[in-house]
């Protein structure tokens, strides 16, 4: 009986635990606020691994150092699951705001909509990544230079410092049966059909989405003291 419940107890930790079940450990949280993680409450010292999805309540954040030296930050109102590609890390942004500070060689990147985003080479990167609908995402280079791919043709844009790429989803003629007739309202268009939509892209100024990021880092939970120690240049005064 003792031997039975002995076998019961490791087989429940191989289920429950990345770990155990040979998911690859990517960081460390550094601080957190209102963040649940695999429906419990995510706390300052926890490790995360591959495939974990992180969700942020509405004044929540957490704060993650990563390995290989990169650091990334989930706002509230937000979710994001955590990948390794091609021996990169990758933070996939399924709703909110996030940001990753990336320098040196140690490969870093993010998933937004229809897009990839990668530091432009090994200077230091700051970068905000923002979906605010279901065909509407920005990336802006906060620090240091980005690359954003599109997932539908495979484009390549430059973002420099200071810069933000504005993606809007439209629905492909090609898959949506040609052009829309006169009269007619355009089809809804969501995300999760890639085949069905191009990604356009624009590249506008930074400021916005730098702001109004900062505004909402200013409504977390988090200490004052954690504040004062930014993934970005910029000051929360």
């Amino acid at each position: 009986m003792v031997l039975r419940k002995i076998l019961v107890g490791v087989l429940t930790m191989v289920m429950v635990s990345p770990a155990w079940g040979g998911a690859e450990p990517l960081g460390n949280v550094t601080s957190s606020s209102d963040a649940k993680i695999r429906d419990s409450q995510l706390t300052p010292g926890s490790s995360v691994f591959t495939g974990d999805v992180i969700s942020v309540a509405q004044h929540g954040a957490v704060r993650i150092a990563l390995t290989g030296g990169a650091r990334a930050e989930v706002l509230g109102n937000s979710s994001v699951r955590l990948a390794k590609t091609d021996n990169k890390i990758q933070i996939v942004l399924n709703a909110g705001q996030a940001s990753f500070h990336a320098s040196g060689s140690k490969p870093m990147g993010a998933l937004v909509g229809g897009a990839t985003v990668q530091p432009a080479d090994s200077s230091e990167t700051s970068a905000i990544i923002q979906l605010l609908g279901e065909t509407h995402a920005v990336v802006a280079a906060e620090k240091g230079a980005l690359l954003v791919t599109t997932a539908d043709d495979g484009k390549v844009y430059t973002v420099r410092e200071g810069e933000a790429a504005d993606l809007t989803a439209v629905p492909d003629p090609q898959q949506n049966g040609g052009a829309i007739p006169a009269g007619k309202a355009a089809p809804k268009v969501s995300i999760s059909r890639k085949k069905a939509v191009i990604w356009t892209v624009v590249i506008v100024s930074a400021s916005v989405a730098v702001t109004a990021y900062l505004l909402a880092r200013r409504e977390t939970k988090l200490s004052t003291t954690t504040l004062g120690n930014e993934i970005s240049p910029h000051t929360l005064n």
